[in-house]
């Protein structure tokens, strides 16, 4: 592998972490946004520390995922194994980022959206006086989407480990190879 093939997996890896990064912040105001409706909607004490718990987690998520993430790019001056330690961060990077999404992110979006579920849910029960089971039907394609999307981030991650992996031992044997 070439040095300025190098140069440019850390580019491209380090443009993709910043974007899961940005992501993670859109994310976190969206839970603000459902939570702040859900607090201003509830009529409980309850559901509103639900909902002001899931904001409290999305934001300290914040702060715990974006802690030492925002790196400076490689110097285009860089040696070859300089540019190999450069990727070798910006790859552990990722992993880190990645082991860290589904607490401080997804676990507040899930709270959240359960919590908002209830809300409409009650609401449905108490205000429209429908039965539970009726309430959850007409709910049925929401939920739906929201069980494929839960399968589409675990299935998503799981693919982005594997590439991780994969090139952590591309990296090893490069360095097997330039120790040589």
């Amino acid at each position: 592998m070439t040095l300025e093939k190098i140069r440019q997996k850390v580019r491209e890896l380090h443009a993709k972490t910043r974007q899961k990064l940005l992501g993670g912040i859109a994310v976190s105001l969206l839970v603000v946004g459902i939570s702040g409706y859900g607090m201003a909607s509830g009529d409980g004490p309850v559901m509103r520390a639900v909902f002001a718990l899931a904001i409290a987690w999305s934001v300290a998520g914040q702060y715990f995922i974006n802690r030492g993430m925002w790196s400076a790019m490689m110097p285009e001056d860089a040696g070859f194994s300089t540019g190999l330690d450069s990727y070798r961060r910006e790859v552990e990077r990722r992993r880190h980022l990645s082991g860290r999404v589904l607490l401080w992110s997804f676990g507040p979006v899930m709270l959240a959206i359960g919590a908002l579920i209830t809300l409409i849910a009650s609401f449905g029960i108490r205000n429209q006086g429908m039965p539970l089971n009726r309430t959850l039907l007409n709910m049925m394609p929401f939920l739906t989407l929201l069980a494929a999307w839960i399968v589409g981030v675990f299935v998503i991650r799981m693919r982005e480990q594997r590439k991780l992996r994969r090139e952590i031992g591309e990296l090893n044997d490069l360095e097997r190879d330039n120790a040589r």
